[in-house]
């Protein structure tokens, strides 16, 4: 999701916002994007992850929203060894929104399933053999 959007933003700064620049500006404005729009990105793929994983829970939504916050900072932490001493401080606010992320999905995904009826819970877990 983090890539996807930060192809679009700089296509669309490119081709929509500042056409006809140079190079040289389109590759300043990438980075810039970079810096700013993947961390937030990278919490709102995070938030949608947790939302996904927690939909079928029927408990322990905040600490498994959290896990897959956890899990995504595990994922990318090795890249903190390689940035730019300048983008790390960026990398730590990235790892925190992605944990911040995970667990407002968990806590959605609590809220979601208290609007579940009971009645589609009880359905569900006999269709499975839980009941």
């Amino acid at each position: 999701m983090v890539v996807a959007v930060l192809i679009a933003t700089t296509t669309a700064y490119r081709f929509l916002v500042a056409p006809g620049r140079a190079a040289a500006e389109y590759d300043a404005f990438g980075e810039l994007a970079g810096y700013y729009v993947a961390p937030i990105t990278a919490g709102l793929a995070t938030f949608l992850g947790a939302v996904w994983v927690g939909r079928k829970l029927t408990s322990g939504f905040v600490v498994n929203g959290t896990l897959v916050g956890a899990g995504a900072v595990v994922l990318t932490g090795g890249i903190i060894f390689v940035a730019k001493p300048e983008d790390r401080l960026m990398y730590g606010v990235s790892f925190v929104l992605r944990i911040v992320g995970g667990c407002l999905g968990g806590v959605v995904a609590r809220r979601m399933s208290s609007r579940r009826p009971a009645s589609l819970t009880t359905f569900e877990g006999k269709v499975r053999g839980r009941a």
